[in-house]
């Protein structure tokens, strides 16, 4: 079996960078973006589509088994928010060998995102990473979650929730009015929810790391919360250690579940590029950037919070060697995008059946206890 697993990875790696990777990077990143989207929801929408997916790239081992806030997961990698802006791909995830995906960012209304459809993305491929610009275009959330309504997942989905990027100026009251919007639309569709207060590509910056202005939100949100759904908060790349803590020490304060680790990052705070790559003043960067920042991140946090925060780890995971240093570091869970763009789709099952391997070699029986294993928790009186 594990020579049929060697094989076939070989394979698919090999006709995905030599074949398919140059033909894709032809078309601007948005559109080709859009062009493998259409694919995906082809390739979904019957079942020999998605047989064929799953025989292409599906991987299960019962050592990857993991239960996370009652939630239970094949596997601990998933997709991360801003990949499926719309939730629409949800029936191929599963095939491609995810153990969940989070869908978003989903805000109250409608929105567009920032001007120049078509142009918002570009590759740094030396960088191993991609600056988005995004801006937090989708339907809104009354428009997705009417679609959602009703829907059986094959996998556990996080459902994002962000606060649409409309006006320059904020406003407080609206702002929260519009994170309950969405938490109320998606209140019986999916697992969970992430609560985005660090997108880089808003008008209006990233006014949730006020303290003040981050506990009136969570207030509000643990008012109206569901009884049976995890909430996680989702954190900047660029914040500092104090940033950090406040905002740790706050989701603990407000009975938050725990916090995805970390947002994309912006240049001007970051020097793991390549700097002729930038050719875009504005945006903020994924991937290979991202890497070593996340990694530190999460070290920092379980620590404070002695592992008692659920930790979901997302940057710069391309190999199963990156993913369990986020885990042995203190991630329950991982996310990524970027590692599918430039590795292929293979990579998640490749990512996957290296964790098993990596589990044997350190003697452990599942991914909970590789959990932190890395990352010693500070004597209790310090």
């Amino acid at each position: 079996m594990k020579t049929y697993y060697d094989l076939k990875g070989l394979l698919n790696y090999f006709v995905y960078r030599w074949v398919l990777r140059p033909l894709i990077f032809l078309w601007p990143p948005e559109v080709a973006h859009n062009k493998l989207k259409a694919f995906g929801l082809w390739m979904g929408s019957g079942g020999f589509g998605r047989w064929v997916l799953r025989k292409l790239f599906y991987f299960e081992d019962l050592s990857l088994n993991t239960l996370v806030d009652g939630i239970h997961y094949r596997n601990p990698l998933g997709l991360s928010a801003g990949f499926d802006k719309d939730g629409e791909l949800t029936d191929v995830y599963p095939e491609l060998g995810f153990g969940f995906a989070e869908l978003g960012s989903f805000t109250g209304e409608i929105c567009p995102g920032n001007p120049g459809v078509g142009r918002r993305l570009f590759r740094m491929p030396k960088s191993k990473s991609i600056l988005v610009w995004y801006g937090l275009n989708n339907q809104g959330s009354e428009k997705i979650s009417s679609r959602l309504a009703g829907k059986n997942f094959a996998i556990p989905i996080g459902i994002n929730a962000a606060k649409s990027n409309l006006n320059p100026e904020f406003d407080l009251q609206e702002s929260m009015a519009d994170y309950l919007k969405t938490l109320k639309a998606f209140e019986n569709i999916g697992d969970y929810f992430t609560i985005n207060i660090s997108c880089p590509n808003t008008q209006d910056g990233e006014p949730f790391v006020n303290p003040e202005n981050l506990d009136a939100l969570l207030a509000a949100i643990s008012a109206i919360r569901p009884a049976d759904k995890p909430i996680y908060v989702k954190l900047a790349a660029d914040l500092t250690l104090d940033e950090i803590n406040i905002i740790v020490d706050a989701c603990v304060k407000h009975g938050m579940n725990g916090v995805v680790l970390t947002n994309l990052a912006k240049p001007e705070f970051n020097q793991e590029y390549v700097k002729d790559e930038l050719i875009f003043h504005k945006g903020a960067m994924s991937g290979l950037p991202l890497q070593r920042i996340c990694t530190q991140v999460i070290r920092h946090v379980y620590r404070r919070t002695r592992g008692k925060l659920t930790i979901i780890g997302v940057g710069g995971i391309f190999t199963a060697e990156d993913a369990y240093e986020k885990i042995t570091s203190g991630a329950n869970l991982l996310e990524m995008i970027t590692g599918m763009i430039y590795e292929g789709p293979q990579v998640m099952g490749e990512i996957n059946r290296g964790l098993v391997e990596l589990l044997k070699k350190d003697g452990f029986e599942s991914i909970s206890d590789a959990v932190g294993s890395r990352n010693p928790l500070p004597p209790l009186d310090t």
